[in-house]
């Protein structure tokens, strides 16, 4: 990992109060220092595990009065120590004044951390726990006891790289791709206060239900193709989450990160239940971004639904996106003649021509 910028503000605020105060550092921590070299590491470590899981979307940039997009893109200009710290503080700004509008919001050390691992990142965390970060005067840690899943309380994070391919595009910014570079995280015991911090730093779940529906078929097959064990229950661990997202549409409830993990378990024998353990990380990383919970879209799931028809000679099935009008379609219809016309595989041409023999 390298680690190019870190600071440590703190938000002074008691539960129950609207009475609000920011601590800001006077400069940035020095990265080379192994407590806060090790700070950063537990933290993008933390980002994103189970319990913990990642909400995907992008800045709203709706509320004109929240400037931290626009304090983004000014930063993002000029990566300097002095416009990483000012950023850093106006965003202190917009957190104090989203939490002192909320009596239930309390106060923390607020990490803010630019690195690049597998992707560029720019980290704002917030951990309550005083014991389990220790800091002095001058907001640099002097200790680093036990950060856990509990100790952050919330978290947002930027994918650099892909924001910087989206604000740099023409592209719709409706389009899939452009919501993908923010996320948000916060312990599911601390749902229920997070809603300030979301707005202060101005995050909007933007991964539509019919995105997130393919999303979850691909990160599944993906899954099961990551593992030798797995591989040949495919088409088994398809169907189970078919049934799944189907009573998730009927029930109109939102299907869930471990509700997919149950359909998964339910079709792999009990003995190989340990290679399903990691799903829920699996899914919900920067590769795939798989919401903790989403919607369930009807069309987009009818498409991975089957077709079957059979006679007392034949049986034919497959997947209603395979068909076609097209010359390219894998099953190509033709109404006019009442003709299904299949590409054959390598492997399906070679038992026809064997039996043809």
């Amino acid at each position: 990992m390298e680690i190019k910028q870190v600071v440590i503000h703190e938000l002074i605020k008691h539960s129950g109060t609207t009475t609000i105060s920011t601590k800001p550092a006077g400069k940035l921590l020095n990265f080379d220092s192994p407590l806060v070299n090790e700070l950063v590491v537990e933290l993008n470590k933390l980002y994103g595990t189970k319990g913990n899981n990642a909400i995907y979307g992008t800045f709203s940039r709706k509320d004109v009065t929240n400037e931290l997009p626009g304090y983004t893109d000014q930063y993002l200009k000029n990566e300097s120590d002095d416009q990483f710290l000012s950023l850093s503080v106006r965003c202190m700004a917009e957190l104090a004044r989203e939490a002192g509008a909320q009596q239930s919001a309390t106060g923390g050390y607020i990490v803010f951390a630019r690195y690049k691992e597998q992707h560029d990142f720019l980290l704002i965390a917030m951990i309550k726990d005083k014991q389990g970060l220790q800091v002095n005067n001058d907001l640099e840690p002097v200790g680093i006891t036990a950060i856990d899943l509990s100790k952050i309380h919330q978290a947002a994070r930027i994918n650099l790289n892909l924001y910087d391919k989206v604000s740099g595009s023409e592209e719709n910014p409706g389009d899939d791709e452009a919501k993908t570079y923010l996320s948000f995280v916060s312990p599911r015991t601390n749902h229920d206060v997070s809603g300030y911090f979301i707005k202060a730093l101005d995050c909007s779940d933007g991964i539509p239900a019919a995105k997130a529906t393919q999303i979850a078929f691909a990160t599944v097959d993906a899954f099961c193709q990551s593992s030798q064990d797995l591989k040949p229950l495919r088409a088994k661990v398809k169907d189970s989450l078919i049934v799944y997202l189907k009573t998730c549409l009927q029930n109109k409830e939102p299907a869930t990160l471990s509700g997919i993990e149950h359909a998964i378990r339910q079709v792999v024998p009990a003995n190989k239940h340990a290679l399903v353990e990691g799903f829920s990380e699996f899914a919900n990383n920067e590769e795939h971004q798989l919401p903790e919970a989403f919607g369930v879209n009807g069309a987009k799931l009818k498409t991975y639904t089957r077709i079957i028809s059979k006679t007392n000679d034949w049986e034919l099935s497959f997947q209603r996106k395979a068909l076609g009008i097209n010359e390219d379609s894998e099953l190509r219809y033709d109404k006019d003649r009442g003709l299904l016309t299949i590409r054959c595989s390598d492997d399906l041409k070679k038992q026809i021509e064997d039996e043809l023999k």
